[in-house]
């Protein structure tokens, strides 16, 4: 399962555009995680630069996995914005182990990978999710 791939790159540091061995971005986290499951993903680094190019990864995420899923469900990849409307972040959709939802990503302000709550405020930060083709 895709979560559980994630999981194992927790603590691992951040550092942008890093594809897994020391250091993991947050698309790289998602890049390593498929990879992890036997899923291989396009991972073209060209596009994407410190601030992703316009609506670059929502294009890629449609380009790899389609239209978004109409329900967020563990092992999706979600679709993030902070404080903006064009979206610049992506993370994986865990099981908390409370109940609800996690968040796996690689978060560049915390400088590592973590995985927390989607409380109301990361609910609202989720812009969509896509899920790997079965």
């Amino acid at each position: 399962m895709i979560a559980d791939a994630a999981r194992k790159y927790i603590g691992m540091p951040f550092r942008h555009r890093g594809r897994g061995g020391r250091f993991v971005d947050c698309v790289g986290l998602i890049v390593c995680a498929l990879r992890d499951c036997g899923y291989e993903i396009q991972n073209d680094k060209a596009h994407y630069g410190r601030e992703p190019h316009a609506d670059g990864l929502r294009e890629q995420l449609q380009k790899e996995f389609g239209e978004p899923a109409m329900e967020m469900q563990v092992g999706d990849v979600a679709l993030i914005a902070y404080n903006t409307e064009i979206p610049h972040h992506v993370g994986i959709i865990g099981n908390y182990i409370y109940g609800g939802f996690s968040l796996i990503h690689a978060d560049g302000t915390v400088g590592k990978v973590v995985e927390h709550r989607i409380d109301a405020r990361w609910q609202k930060m989720i812009l969509e999710t896509y899920r790997k083709p079965e």
